[in-house]
């Protein structure tokens, strides 16, 4: 009797060990078991950035599978995607182009852990040109795509710049155009008025420092997958901060680094959110009477409704003009949307749903 007791007691233990690694621990096997519940891409999109990876590196993903698969990292480009009011080349088309400082960002009360950007109502005829890193020639679908923190002191990387109390760090989770077939993803780190010799490792931008998590390559994003594009960042106190890019298509990749290059997690609380220049304070061109609206999903310690403000982060534009955006219905997650148009334009506003 003792004997079948003391093996019922053991399987019941291992039973209620197994459910908690599926509940907590996203093994494989808990990928494995959540798979079924995908029935089209967009819920893969949707599930994709919850299923936890492996540690530090580059991974790769599929539709339908929800598990990650180790993929070759790469160095990410040696291009700054640069703050606000930074910017050399590429003067702003006008005060109601959309960047360079001029945008809508969604701002919570407390703390910030994943941000995911998409877009929607996008013209079906839109198209978009570009210079590729911000110089040279205009070539079509060269444009980035970026998630971005707000500027935040009390960063422990700012220790060592000349006045730590005026130096603000500032995290990006980003897209960018590489060739007609290929574009990387990455996380892209600045020291903002550091004036000092950068960090080791760290490149220098006027009285700025900036540097990359490793990258991984994707294809490259064309103007019409915008409506089908997924792009998300995560960030994690003592952990690992991640950008995610899938599209409609059924790919997806995604690129780890160690939060405390910047601490952003102890910061976040404030997301700008769209399409770009290709670095360099560039700008992305659409054609004639094109329109799409920037939605961002947050998930944060605040379970209502983020704030709207009239405020960007990035040097890049594009040459849209923010617009009227319509109410938003029932969202998933607390939600921003800002609609954006080449077209017959009224007054700016944004529009948000907890």
């Amino acid at each position: 009797m003792h004997s079948i007791d003391l093996r019922r007691t053991v399987l019941a233990l291992v039973a209620a060990g197994a459910l908690v690694g599926l509940t907590l621990f996203p093994t494989a096997s808990a990928q494995a078991v959540a798979q079924p519940r995908v029935t089209t891409t967009a819920q893969w999109q949707t599930a994709l950035p919850q299923i936890a990876n492996q540690g530090d590196g580059c991974y790769q993903a599929s539709y339908p599978s929800l598990r990650w698969k180790a993929a070759e990292c790469v160095t990410a480009p040696n291009i700054p995607l640069v703050p606000k009011g930074t910017r050399t080349s590429a003067a702003h088309a006008g005060p109601a182009t959309v960047g360079d400082g001029t945008d809508y960002s969604a701002v919570v009360s407390g703390l910030i852990s994943r941000a995911t950007g998409t877009f929607t109502n996008v013209s079906s005829a839109i198209s978009e040109k570009g210079a590729t890193g911000g110089s040279g020639s205009q070539v079509a679908n060269s444009f980035s795509l970026q998630i971005n923190s707000q500027f935040f002191a009390g960063s422990p990387a700012c220790a060592r710049s000349s006045n730590p109390s005026s130096c603000q760090a500032w995290q990006q989770f980003v897209y960018t155009y590489d060739s007609a077939s290929s574009g990387e993803i990455f996380m892209q780190y600045w020291l903002i008025n550091y004036n000092a010799t950068c960090p080791s490792g760290w490149y220098s931008y006027q009285a700025d420092c900036y540097t990359n998590s490793a990258a991984s390559r994707v294809s490259t994003v064309t103007a019409k997958q915008l409506a089908t594009v997924k792009l998300t960042g995560t960030a994690v106190s003592g952990g690992n901060d991640s950008v995610s890019l899938s599209v409609g298509s059924g790919q997806a990749v995604t690129v780890t680094g160690k939060d405390t290059k910047v601490n952003l997690a102890a910061a976040w609380n404030t997301t700008e959110w769209g399409v770009y220049g290709d670095g360099g304070g560039s700008s992305a061109n659409f054609g004639s009477n094109n329109a799409l609206e920037a939605r961002t999903a947050l998930t944060s310690t605040s379970s209502t409704a983020p704030s709207c403000v009239q405020e960007g982060y990035t040097g890049e534009t594009n040459n849209l003009t923010l617009t009227a955006t319509p109410a938003l219905g029932s969202a998933a997650s607390p939600t921003m949307a800002s609609a954006q148009t080449d077209g017959t334009t009224n007054t700016p506003s944004c529009a948000v749903v907890s």
